[in-house]
């Protein structure tokens, strides 16, 4: 079948409306409710992580990649010897198509979508960037000066050539009209692969006003602001399955839908009921929006089984009819039969965050704190070790009452449930009777813990750094004509 994978940039588990979102998402609520629904479906609490366990089949610390985000300038990437999602369907005889958000690294032309299994590849590659201007910029330290200096440049490719002629067109629309032409261009005898890694909903704040007016009923300014967002996002999924069904395509395409990680609340976002936000180990930072939906269903139903965004790569290589096997060891599971038989997941165990302690001279501003940070679920238990969010470090800036990760339960209004004391960086809580994380029971489990501790060591005992370069001062944008582009040739080690 034809597969097109939607990856939403920052939805929280309240952000659509089939799932109680107080704004209206009819485009997706109709594929969610015609598919199934994946009810305990885990991705990391940040995008690059999440990114490259979905690319890649792996675990984000089996890859070094749990410490941080891939942001402009990085001279780092998801390991280059690593097989892709991409080279899965391209193996198994698809044309395969990324647009949108990258976030995997670019700082050599190895790194990017046309050289990791992708035919074309229509976006950005850093993290975050103006939806309108398509630009963004960095802080580094200057190796002259030693002193803090910032850098700007534009962000967008038409496969590796710089597109500079969308400058003020709005980047859901840019990216649907992209993947329309694809559809409308494709010959309908191949089977046909698209990563459409939207840009929305993750800040800036923006959107036309025409979106933002049909939202005139939400409140507080920044959630309207982000419904507007949602509404744009909407309509271009649904424009998307139009042309799919004009195309004579859709009744053999299936349709995955996943979030990269929770909602940032005080962007908008909101995972209401889920405790926590993006950036935490909280169920409402780990804890994902997804399903599945097309070819190959034959009820809606909600599925309740463990599922990892590292299963995204075997799934989607047993549906093309491709080898499971890749060029290294993967952690993901292929749940396709699970899922569409509704029978017991592969899967007891989710690996949801390991970043090690580290030392604070190695730290990014942007970074976790050095004493570090896990997670694991194993049945109906999960253990959260060290520090759950990023709550003062230079990062959480406040907006208002509300600080980038909050640890307790936000309300869409923005009102946060402020969460319990607790002075052992140690929880433990048993999802099945409390779901949404009210009732820490380490104390009284002292066996259960030891067990869950045990195993995030049997994961640990491997020892494997992870990444976390600076911002190199070579990536500056005003070396290649004000465009973000790759800086390190393809011969030289970063």
């Amino acid at each position: 079948p034809h597969v097109i994978m939607f990856v939403i940039d920052d939805l929280g588990w309240n952000d659509v409306s089939y799932n109680g979102a107080e704004f209206s998402t009819p485009n997706i609520d109709g594929l969610a409710k015609s598919g199934i629904k994946l009810n305990q479906y885990y991705v990391n609490r940040v995008c690059s992580p999440t990114r490259s366990s979905l690319m890649a089949g792996r675990y984000a610390y089996n890859m070094g990649q749990d410490g941080t985000v891939i942001t402009n300038g990085h001279p780092y990437s998801l390991p280059l010897n690593h097989t892709t999602l991409g080279d899965k369907m391209r193996e198994a005889g698809y044309s395969t198509h990324a647009i949108g958000k990258w976030d995997l690294g670019y700082y050599k032309w190895a790194a990017t979508p046309t050289y990791r299994g992708f035919d074309t590849f229509y976006g950005y590659y850093n993290a975050d960037e103006d939806y309108f201007t398509h630009s963004c910029g960095a802080a580094y330290i200057d190796p002259k000066t030693h002193k803090h200096a910032g850098m700007h440049g534009v962000d967008f490719r038409d496969n590796k050539d710089p597109a500079l002629d969308k400058n003020g067109s709005y980047s859901t629309h840019v990216f649907t009209e992209q993947a329309e032409k694809l559809i409308m261009d494709h010959n309908t005898s191949e089977p046909f692969f698209l990563y459409m890694a939207y840009q929305a909903v993750h800040g800036p704040l923006e959107a036309p006003q025409k979106y933002i007016d049909m939202c005139s009923q939400i409140s507080p300014p920044n959630r309207q602001i982000f419904c507007g967002m949602m509404k744009a996002l909407d309509e271009g999924i649904g424009n998307i399955t139009k042309r799919l069904q004009a195309s004579g395509m859709l009744e053999n395409t299936l349709i995955v839908f996943t979030t990269d990680n929770g909602g940032q609340n005080h962007v908008g976002g909101n995972n209401w009921p889920l405790r926590g936000n993006k950036a935490t180990l909280w169920e409402g930072g780990v804890r994902g929006i997804g399903f599945v939906s097309g070819v190959g269903i034959k009820e809606p139903f909600t599925y309740s089984g463990l599922i990892h965004a590292s299963d995204w790569l075997p799934t989607l290589a047993e549906v093309a009819g491709a080898s499971p096997n890749t060029s290294q060891t993967l952690d993901g599971m292929s749940v396709w039969k699970a899922v569409t038989s509704n029978t017991s997941s592969p899967r007891s165990e989710v690996l949801l965050v390991l970043d090690p302690p580290r030392e604070p001279a190695a730290q990014h501003p942007h970074q976790v704190p050095a004493k570090g940070s896990a997670a694991i679920r194993v049945n109906n238990w999960k253990l959260i070790l060290g520090k759950p969010d990023c709550a003062g470090d230079s990062n959480d800036t406040t907006n208002g009452t509300l600080g980038k990760c909050p640890s307790g339960w936000v309300h869409p209004s923005g009102v946060e449930v402020p969460p319990p004391a607790n002075s052992d960086d140690v929880w433990l809580f048993d999802l099945d009777a409390d779901p949404l994380e009210k009732n820490d029971v380490h104390a009284q489990n002292p066996d259960i813990v030891q067990k869950l501790r045990d195993r995030i060591e049997s994961f640990n005992a491997t020892h494997i750094s992870q990444v976390e370069p600076p911002v190199d001062p070579a990536s500056n944008p005003d070396l290649t004509g004000g465009v973000w582009s790759p800086w390190i040739s393809d011969d030289e080690e970063a």
